[in-house]
């Protein structure tokens, strides 16, 4: 079992109702709030906040606090890989298809 789920049920059943309210209110934060630079203050209250919104693997959202992603069409995605590869900035994450 993942720490989020043993985390989840160790909570008592009177309080899962505020738990509930509180991972969705921390979600919707990090939905319409866009994260700080690295470098602020807010940076890792805001870490926190993505945590307790549960914004991990495919739930988490593209932009992040010090990352940033490159959205282009994916019929333009191998010249843009290239492109990034040309300048030597490295990619982070590498898709299997890469």
């Amino acid at each position: 079992m993942d720490p989020t789920t043993l985390i989840l049920n160790a909570i008592p059943a009177q309080y899962a109702l505020p738990a509930a309210l509180l991972i969705i209110a921390c979600k919707l934060v990090t939905v319409f709030v866009r994260p700080p630079a690295a470098t602020s203050a807010w940076a890792i209250p805001f870490q926190i906040v993505t945590m307790i919104g549960l914004n991990v693997g495919w739930a988490a959202n593209r932009l992040q606090v010090g990352k940033t992603g490159v959205m282009v069409p994916r019929e333009v995605a191998p010249a843009a890989k290239a492109a990034i590869d040309a300048a030597g900035v490295p990619r982070v994450v590498r898709l299997a298809n890469d």
